[in-house]
């Protein structure tokens, strides 16, 4: 069975449709660990603990702990910021 990885098939159309919401808070804040884990390294993700996680109305908005310096320059350590959708977990923002 081929997917589109940009098209939802009938299950999610259906789950949408009943306002059905797959990612909770926990599962947002692992995901967002595990993708700061493999993009920045483990010693990182530590780092930015503790992750604050809000709650966006469709996305669950996590922020990284570190506080950046008034001067910084690139290559500074900097919060990351994702938002993660709460119907199917798709990150729809990462900056860091």
């Amino acid at each position: 069975m081929a997917i589109d990885a940009y098209k939802r098939d009938g299950s999610m159309v259906v789950r949408q449709g009943l306002g059905q919401q797959l990612i909770s808070r926990d599962t947002a804040l692992a995901i967002c660990r595990m993708v700061v884990a493999d993009i920045r390294g483990p010693a990182e993700c530590t780092a930015q603990e503790p992750l604050v996680v809000e709650d966006g109305s469709d996305v669950w908005k996590i922020r990284g702990s570190v506080v950046m310096k008034p001067d910084a320059v690139p290559g500074d350590p900097s919060p990351i910021e994702m938002a993660i959708a709460k119907f199917d977990g798709a990150i729809v923002s990462y900056f860091d």
